[in-house]
């Protein structure tokens, strides 16, 4: 598929001279900080501190993500139910920015990787170990703080904003753990079947 916007000079150099995107520094954003803290909780805590954690990730994610996707659904209904031609607008915007994501969504799925990796690596060498200097666990926590730092400022120079960046890093085990809820279902319903 041809990127014209890539292969434009004319389109790109008109665009740059035309639209200009002032966004502050990323680095000291609320959600930069919180995301190098939780992931300092995560690194730092026991493997049972971490499934908590874990735990409040999915409580967050699937009260946000429940009743307001199905508020925003409804929503969205009744505006292409009444306006359709509005629909298409909204439709033909929704794609566009979902364009921008699919293109970024590698980064971020390599950065929450790390973000859930690491500290769990950490823990089971420690489980492994059985012997843990406190000294140690200090300078791991603090190199992968570092990492992840380096991490998201890689991200923030690809055009990614720290606010929808936390909220994308904390959905991970909401989105995990609903990928896997339609084959548990299936299995259900044929066990069910069978039983008649």
């Amino acid at each position: 598929m041809k990127n014209y916007f890539e292969e434009s000079d004319f389109l790109k150099a008109t665009i740059q001279k035309n639209v200009t995107i002032q966004r502050k520094p990323q680095v000291n954003t609320v959600g930069h900080w919180t995301l190098l803290i939780l992931f300092g909780l995560l690194a730092y805590g026991t493997m049972t501190q971490q499934f908590i954690l874990l735990a409040v990730f999915l409580a967050i994610a699937a009260l946000v993500k429940g009743p307001v996707m199905l508020l925003w659904g409804i929503v969205y209904s009744a505006i292409v139910a009444f306006f359709p031609p509005l629909g298409i607008v909204l439709s033909l915007l929704f794609f566009l920015i979902n364009l921008g994501t699919v293109a970024k969504s590698w980064r971020i799925t390599l950065t929450s990787a790390y973000f859930y990796l690491v500290p769990f690596a950490g823990s089971l060498f420690r489980l492994i170990s059985k012997n843990e200097s406190h000294y140690l666990l200090a300078a791991f926590v603090a190199v992968s703080i570092l990492g992840l730092h380096f991490l998201l400022n890689w991200l923030y120079k690809n055009n990614s904003l720290s606010r929808t960046l936390t909220w994308s890093i904390i959905c991970v085990p909401y989105a995990v753990l609903v990928m896997f809820l339609p084959a548990r279902f299936r299995k259900f319903k044929t066990n069910k079947h069978l039983k008649f």
